[in-house]
């Protein structure tokens, strides 16, 4: 019963002591479709196409919301992973062909910051998402395989200030974030048999007779933009006894202001 309640503490001290952001950016991962590639290869031969391999080539992107507080961060976000491959046959009816895989997911965030006064963590998420292969002869897409999944994600970041986005004036008080991420998400197989029974129409392939893992090494690039000013968020994780002082000389100048 302790540690629950020890969390709730930790959240509602954070939320008296945070620094809210927007970001938003690249996202790469590095997904080897085995399964996927085999059953690609298979169409290929029988169908004298060309479609390339889908593998360690999904990109796309990730914005979100969320708060620095002095020792954690706290993070919900949303992005999509997506990879395509196409080939033509002149030979054939329907010549062009097209294979897309897409990983679109939502996660909630939360991590350490062991340096207060750094944009440094470390930490987990987790994911809910949802995994598609499409493929298309030429025309309308067809969905074989639509599967939603449940993963987790350990992660660290860096950010550095950059201020050559914001006009000469607003330099000396505001700032953006360069932040790199890079991470390790865990996903279950999948069986992508669908997949398998309408692009090589093989008969008797049960659904997950043939299976795909989602798990990968990525990282994200994004542009963070914080609610705060600099001066601010100085005073914000400043010690107690700076504050202390900072409110003292604010109230002997506060006369002067008035004359």
């Amino acid at each position: 019963m302790r540690f629950p309640l020890l969390l709730v503490l930790i959240a509602a001290y954070s939320c008296c002591h945070a620094q809210y952001y927007m970001f938003g950016g690249y996202n790469y991962a590095a997904i080897n479709m085995k399964g996927a590639n085999s059953i690609v290869q298979e169409f290929n031969v029988r169908e004298n196409h060309s479609i390339g391999t889908l593998s360690n080539n999904f990109h796309g992107y990730r914005v979100g919301m969320g708060k620095y507080s002095r020792h954690t961060l706290m993070e919900l976000d949303f992005g999509n992973l997506i990879a395509s491959q196409k080939s033509s046959n002149p030979n054939q009816l329907k010549e062009s062909a097209e294979v897309v895989v897409n990983y679109m997911s939502a996660s909630g965030r939360f991590g350490i910051k062991p340096f207060p006064k750094e944009f440094f963590t470390f930490g987990a998420a987790m994911q809910l998402g949802a995994q598609r292969i499409r493929y298309s002869f030429g025309g309308d897409y067809k969905t074989p395989v639509n599967q939603y999944l449940i993963g987790a994600e350990f992660y660290i970041d860096y950010a550095i200030k950059i201020r050559f986005l914001l006009k000469k004036s607003q330099r000396k008080d505001f700032f953006y974030l360069f932040r790199i991420r890079p991470y390790y998400q865990v996903q279950r197989k999948i069986g992508i048999g669908n997949f398998e029974t309408q692009l090589n129409q093989t008969p008797n392939v049960a659904k997950n007779a043939i299976e795909d893992n989602l798990s990968h090494f990525g990282f994200n690039i994004s542009i963070v933009v914080p609610f705060i000013s600099e001066d601010d968020r100085s005073y914000l994780f400043a010690p107690a006894r700076k504050k202390k002082k900072r409110k003292k000389r604010q109230q002997k100048e506060a006369p002067k202001g008035r004359l």
